[in-house]
């Protein structure tokens, strides 16, 4: 696969969660300088969670970046399984009022409706984003777009930017950014851990969700640890 030139193999989690701290403020400092802010989507998960952590302990540019989510379950933010949860976990180190975080549910009655509100709330991210942070799971899919689900099919081919899909697990019903709108990120970057998901990303023939996002983006930035 041509990505594997891109993949940086760390040896420890401190030294991955260094390496991505730093790649991230650079990327974003860049903007800063050159737009007087940065927009940055961010994925759920354990890996990336000391990520940002670090990332809001060092950033001292923190209110001029405007923090949204890549993909999300539709569940109410205090649920344990909410992505926007976690964001405001790990970026708490400071008055709220220097947070500009964006969540993805603010209809949990009707999916419709809500993908109408992340549209009108993400717009500054369609507009411009200039980083995109995804994870991948072992049956492939990144964001939440899986493999098998009629509905992700359609946010791999879909010129619209957030769509709701269906994941095979609990929570199933998910909101997601769109391929074309993460594939649309001035720098990708994308985090896995473990051999299983590794030989996974590198098997192209699985022609999986992943590897959809790699075909199309040839310059993600792939971090690893085992």
């Amino acid at each position: 696969m041509a990505n594997e030139i891109n993949m940086y193999v760390a040896s420890t989690k401190e030294e991955l969660v260094n390496k991505v701290t730093q790649e991230i403020l650079t990327s974003l400092s860049a903007s800063v300088e050159k737009f007087g802010n940065a927009n940055i989507l961010l994925s759920g998960g354990s890996t990336p969670g000391p990520i940002y952590r670090e990332l809001d302990l060092k950033c001292e540019f923190i209110d001029k970046i405007s923090i949204g989510l890549v993909d999300e379950r539709f569940v109410e933010q205090s649920s344990e399984f909410s992505n926007e949860r976690l964001l405001r976990e790990c970026f708490s180190s400071r008055e709220e009022s220097n947070y500009d975080i964006k969540g993805m549910v603010y209809d949990s009655s009707d999916k419709k409706e809500n993908i109408e509100h992340v549209n009108k709330e993400y717009q500054k991210f369609t507009d411009r984003t200039d980083m995109v942070i995804l994870g991948m799971g072992k049956d492939g899919h990144t964001a939440s777009i899986f493999p098998n689900d009629p509905y992700s099919l359609n946010a791999l081919s879909s010129s619209k930017a957030f769509l709701n899909t269906i994941a095979p697990s609990f929570p199933e019903e998910r909101i997601t950014c769109s391929m074309s709108l993460i594939c649309e990120a001035t720098s990708i970057l994308l985090l896995i851990s473990g051999r299983e998901k590794r030989d996974i990303l590198m098997n192209s023939e699985l022609k999986l969700p992943i590897h959809k996002v790699l075909e199309r983006r040839q310059d993600i930035k792939i971090f690893y640890i085992e």
